[in-house]
């Protein structure tokens, strides 16, 4: 994590002008931004693990099958943080769905049949 260059120095001179209240008010109200845009995210995740579990989920060999459904927030959280080539990680993603269950779909095969007129 990169660190913040001059906090301590911008901490001091605010609390010379406006009192050591002030700074831990400013501080705790940063933190609590973090947290409540946390929350509104896994809120987010949860409304999209709830539809796709009412969906019949199947896929197609040879086509591919939908394995999670992540939510954009979600996503870009974890590119800006390690990068894009974070999804195509194979153990990133198995660590992700053990910790996030609600990500997972559970498809089944579905066999292509072809009938003749």
């Amino acid at each position: 994590m990169a660190q913040v260059l001059g906090w301590e120095q911008f901490a001091a001179d605010m609390a010379t002008v406006h009192g050591e209240e002030f700074v831990r008010d400013f501080a705790k109200s940063v933190t609590d931004e973090i947290e409540a845009e946390r929350e509104v995210t896994y809120a987010q995740q949860r409304k999209i693990a709830s539809a796709t579990s009412r969906l019949d989920q199947a896929y197609l060999d040879g086509l591919g099958e939908c394995h999670m459904r992540v939510d954009p927030a979600v996503f870009w959280h974890w590119v800006h943080r390690y990068g894009r080539e974070i999804w195509n990680d194979p153990d990133f993603v198995r660590i992700f769905k053990r910790d996030n269950p609600d990500v997972r779909v559970l498809a089944r095969p579905r066999k292509t049949t072809v009938v003749r007129p």
